[in-house]
């Protein structure tokens, strides 16, 4: 998979909020997430979906396709 943009997610355990970085932008994810895999699945839907990844990453067929690193 050749990506020109990573996708660094920042997961705070006092709020359980999201923060997803990628290139020059953030995002901060509208839910609250339990444990940091269900705020990793989260972003990676976020990014397929909302970002519009879908079209733009050759090689990923679906969502869990896409690295997500762990910040």
């Amino acid at each position: 998979m050749h990506f020109e943009e990573t996708l660094e997610l920042h997961f705070d355990l006092l709020s359980h909020k999201a923060l997803l970085c990628c290139g020059a932008r953030d995002y901060v994810l509208p839910d609250i997430y339990l444990t940091k895999e269900m705020a990793r699945i989260a972003a990676q839907k976020f990014a397929w979906e909302t970002l519009g990844l879908k079209e733009r990453v050759p090689g990923c067929r679906q969502a869990s396709d896409l690295p997500v690193w762990l910040r």
